[in-house]
């Protein structure tokens, strides 16, 4: 298959993502969230410490503090309905994102992977 064709493959499935109830119903809390400025500031704040965890995390440092931060923060931002819906929203079209990429990454190996296999081996 040509490259060409694997990417408007690539482009049919971005459609179908788009069109799919997880998407719309992040699209529609995101939406709402636009309607109230203080809702839109509260998820932001949220996502701005979950970053903050990831890059410590990718730095191979220790988050458990940082996690019960954000575990704090959930319980006060998520009593906003609108926060709990989008960030809800949001981690359910995750999850079928995710879903997505490893049907995609499914047999395909690459170098690392193949060496990190045959080092089991011995």
């Amino acid at each position: 298959m040509k490259r060409e064709d694997v990417l408007k493959k690539a482009e049919e499935l971005n459609q179908i993502l788009k069109t799919s109830d997880e998407y719309k119903a992040y699209e529609e809390a995101y939406a709402k969230i636009k309607e109230h400025a203080a809702a839109g500031i509260m998820v932001k704040d949220f996502r701005k410490k979950q970053l903050e965890i990831q890059k410590k995390a990718l730095e191979g440092e220790d988050v458990e503090a940082g996690l019960e931060e954000l575990r704090k923060l959930w319980e006060v931002v998520s009593i906003n309905p609108y926060v709990r819906d989008v960030i809800e929203a949001e981690l359910v079209f995750g999850q079928l994102y995710g879903e997505v990429m490893q049907e995609i990454a499914r047999g395909i190996e690459l170098l690392e992977s193949s060496i990190d296999k045959e080092n089991t081996k011995d």
